[in-house]
């Protein structure tokens, strides 16, 4: 079955993206608890409190619904296969699971050796795969721009976890971290989190959003000069050298380059429909592009702006791609398993709700703005958590529910 260039033939069972974003819900929801908890207390991003309530986000939210979608992904976009797709995903589901829950805990609670099983889990999760999707997608004979792009991410996926490894390994035995953890951070950030998306979006975009395609220039070079950039930057890093804000100058430039192409895509598009997603998609891309410039201007004027990156870059750019992509994801990819057993009363729309979209949308942007509120007036923290848990919890009932609906028209599930 063949739809847009979409092979819908090898798709992996549904219930394999499903659990991945069920959970990735879950770890949202217990990322608005440890904040409530530990926010006020954390000063600067090196507090244990802060790096544990990171990696409930990134680990925990950010990473499920990357690898959940890309284990359907891959074989529908590529079109090419996983071997023993089940077995992959589950193993993948249980070290990756395993590794965050006791890097939580090893941080909030400084028990070194949970450390040590964190980093063990993690390397296996994610080193396994990287590899497998690598190769999977290598088979492929059509190396288009979406197909290096993807590559290019596994490649450093790959960097990042064993840069994050070397770095909670020899936490407090010495060894001088600072340096890896920053490399680990652009390499997963920048290499890993947004090459991902601009390969995604050089798909999803036009086919989604009826958009114009992306500028050659993009999908031919982006992934190759970012690559070159980070490899650069990474040597200087770790070196200590003087071009180190050079380097992350250009870094921020060309990332800002594809958020301006994307908004401009999006806002010249055929269809001017509006709705949740297409809202979630402009509101994450003018943040990636607000990021940047906040963090070239903190590069060369020396300004402490780490917090208000957090949330301009990771709740307002991040958080929402990704909650913008599983409003997408979701719907289709529950339509399109159900028609491809033959059961067509199942329509996108009803999947998940619209209203719901909206309600967990407009109060996810409120949170936004009282967390921004909240680097002025410290007590406000407390309002944009309670704001952002009650979103949370919305979002994790939209996708359970649409789990119930497929479950309601399949029984055979």
């Amino acid at each position: 079955m063949k739809m847009q260039g979409l092979s819908l033939d090898q798709a992996p069972p549904y219930k394999i993206p499903m659990i991945y974003y069920i959970i990735a819900s879950f770890y949202l929801v217990g990322f608005c608890l440890c904040m409530f908890i530990y926010a006020s207390g954390i000063e600067n991003r090196y507090y244990y409190e802060a790096i544990s309530i990171t990696h409930i986000l990134t680990l925990g939210f950010f990473t499920h619904v990357m690898i959940g979608s890309l284990f359907q992904m891959i074989p529908v976009i590529i079109g090419v296969a996983y071997k023993k797709v089940n077995f992959q995903a589950i193993f993948v589901l249980l070290f990756l699971n395993a590794g965050t829950i006791c890097f939580i805990i090893s941080f909030l609670f400084s028990i070194k050796i949970f450390m040590h099983i964190a980093s063990l889990c993690l390397l296996i999760a994610l080193i396994f795969f990287a590899l497998s999707t690598f190769f999977t997608i290598l088979k492929t004979q059509d190396k288009n721009p979406t197909v290096k792009t993807f590559l290019t991410a596994l490649s450093f996926l790959f960097l990042g976890v064993i840069l994050g490894v070397i770095t909670l390994i020899n936490h407090g035995s010495g060894f001088t971290s600072k340096n890896f953890a920053d490399v680990h951070i652009t390499s997963i950030f920048f290499g890993w989190l947004i090459m991902l998306i601009s390969g995604v979006s050089y798909k999803v975009v036009p086919m989604f959003y009826v958009t114009k395609e992306y500028p050659l220039f993009i999908k031919n070079h982006f992934y190759w000069i970012i690559s070159l950039i980070l490899i650069l930057l990474s040597l200087f890093i770790i070196t200590d050298s003087k071009f180190v804000p050079l380097f992350k100058t250009l870094l921020a430039v060309f990332t800002l380059i594809f958020s301006v192409t994307t908004i401009y895509l999006l806002k010249n598009r055929k269809r001017p429909r509006i709705d949740t997603t297409i809202n979630l998609w402009f509101f994450a891309m003018i943040n990636l592009s607000f990021a940047c410039v906040i963090w070239m201007t903190s590069i060369w004027i020396k300004i402490d702006f780490d917090f208000l990156l957090a949330v301009v870059f990771g709740l307002g750019f991040a958080y929402s791609i990704i909650n913008g992509m599983l409003y997408k994801i979701v719907p289709f990819l529950t339509w399109f398993h159900l028609s491809s057993k033959m059961i067509f009363d199942a329509e996108m729309s009803q999947v998940i709700k619209s209203k719901y979209m909206k309600i967990q949308y407009n109060i996810f942007i409120v949170s936004y703005f009282v967390f921004l509120l909240a680097l002025l007036f410290k007590p406000f923290i407390y309002v944009a958590i309670l704001l952002f848990l009650i979103s949370s919890m919305i979002l994790s009932y939209n996708i359970i529910n649409a789990f119930k609906y497929y479950k309601s028209l399949n029984k055979t599930i």
